[in-house]
């Protein structure tokens, strides 16, 4: 048996660009906002003054790959925030990995409301009056269910615990 190392790129999911470019970060959305996807450093920027410009909430992992390092990049978005908000991170709920985006949601609210738990995530409406926490899954056209959702109440654990 031969040890081997077999060096893995992971590429940046924008189509727009004209060849392969190797990815730096992956992005989740705890808001369900976007599906996950992995971006090169130059989109990279681009979306880290996107999500501060309208304070939105997006989960920023290193991608490592045997020929570069990316925790330069990292770094940057981490100096980013902290002149934006004048403080660091202090929790990040993370969704479910497997959670539908929002095209993807079922059509009905009592279909929305049996999905598992764990999908069931808060959301901040700060640019509404007034302002409260909703549930990521249980709402309707022009309805909304304050969060903790009865699923997150009932199922908490399963909300909380990956």
């Amino acid at each position: 048996m031969s040890d081997t190392k077999i060096a893995q790129t992971v590429l940046c999911a924008n189509e727009d660009h004209d060849e392969e470019t190797p990815a730096v970060a992956r992005l989740t959305y705890p808001n369900a906002r976007f599906r996950p996807t992995t971006v090169c450093a130059d989109d990279l920027d681009w979306v880290a003054e996107q999500a501060l410009d309208e304070k939105a909430s997006v989960l920023i992992e290193p991608v490592e790959h045997d020929h570069r390092a990316t925790t330069d990049a990292i770094k940057e978005l981490v100096k980013l925030h902290r002149r934006a908000y004048s403080e660091p991170v202090k929790a990040i709920l993370l969704e479910a990995p497997d959670a539908p985006c929002y095209e993807d949601l079922p059509e009905t609210l009592e279909e929305r409301e049996k999905l598992p738990a764990r999908f069931h995530t808060p959301h901040w409406m700060g640019d509404c009056t007034p302002k409260s926490w909703v549930c990521n899954v249980c709402w309707d056209e022009g309805t909304t269910t304050r969060w903790p959702c009865k699923a997150a109440s009932e199922h908490g654990g399963e909300v909380f615990a990956r």
